[in-house]
């Protein structure tokens, strides 16, 4: 609700006051012997940057995989790529606020990962990777390495991508990643979440070739809390700071079709919500937003089953 038409630029295809981003998920997963599997689909809303906002239904994972033992599997297929599992490992907020733009899923993925008491780590490698939109990224690489306990918790992750050698906007990439847990009380927990990325956007094109690629360098930073009144309460507040150099309008390659000039190189905003839980596989949130922030306000209901 409330979108900002300056600020909303890489969430969604429109500027709307406000946006049905109504989802919903249908799979099976399961386990024979030593392999898993896993088939989900989604109904969704294209309402990324290049959607057009109609909804579609697609498969969102299916793979098959191995199970060594209970600390190692293998997974091989379409699914999430490693460092997206953990990707906003420190953000409380539900709706997730600074977005780290690692690869998400993709097909013709191979994942390993391991966990144990303590220590989880896990890399995946993905052929010919593509944006959301279907553009061509080129081969993609990432994984994550963590240590988690009861009152810190913390995963790094990393990523890079070949780029698409001219064919789409994206060349090559490598991006850095950190989430942090901190359980101060039984009550109360922070959390930090903060990438660093260097992107390579092509900034000419030529028939469908594109040329020129420059390097873009990124960031984003959330600290968030979450206090937890009862069972079925909790009160959710972030502050957000995220600085893209393709936003720069002194910068030389601002593109003046995408954003109004008054954008800036930056935004911060910060956000305070709850979640409520009249059952556990039900969640109602509200949250509100202050600042350049890409909406004013959002409200979900979700259901599990």
């Amino acid at each position: 609700m409330g979108t900002n038409a300056d600020y909303n630029h890489d969430e969604f295809y429109d500027a709307k006051g406000y946006v049905d981003d109504s989802f919903a998920t249908l799979g099976v997963t399961g386990m024979r012997q030593n392999f898993i599997y896993r088939l989900e689909l989604d109904y969704q809303r294209r309402n990324w940057l290049g959607g057009d906002g109609e909804f579609e239904l697609a498969i969102d994972k299916m793979f098959i995989g191995y199970v060594f033992n209970d600390n190692h599997w293998v997974e091989f297929g379409l699914t999430d790529t490693a460092f997206d599992e953990y990707d906003h490992f420190g953000d409380f907020t539900f709706n997730k606020s600074v977005e780290t733009g690692e690869a998400g899923d993709q097909e013709n993925t191979v994942k390993y990962e391991a966990k144990f008491e303590n220590l989880i780590y896990g890399a995946s490698y993905s052929y010919e990777g593509e944006h959301k939109n279907g553009s061509a990224q080129g081969d993609i690489v990432n994984g994550y390495v963590g240590w988690m306990s009861d009152f810190v918790s913390v995963v790094a992750g990393v990523e890079a991508r070949g780029g698409s050698e001219g064919v789409s906007k994206y060349g090559e990439q490598q991006l850095a990643g950190l989430g942090v847990r901190v359980q101060l009380m039984p009550e109360l927990a922070i959390g930090f979440n903060g990438f660093i990325e260097d992107e390579d956007l092509a900034t000419r094109q030529s028939g469908d070739v594109y040329l020129a690629y420059e390097t873009f360098r990124n960031y984003g930073l959330t600290l968030s809390a979450k206090y937890e009144l009862n069972e079925s309460w909790e009160i959710i507040a972030s502050a957000n700071h995220e600085e893209y150099e393709s936003w720069d309008v002194e910068g030389p390659n601002f593109d003046y079709t995408e954003l109004p000039a008054e954008f800036g190189k930056d935004r911060c905003w910060g956000s305070v919500g709850f979640n409520y839980r009249p059952a556990k596989d039900i969640v109602l949130s509200v949250e509100g937003r202050v600042g350049e922030a890409p909406e004013a306000a959002y409200a979900y209901a979700r259901m599990y089953f």
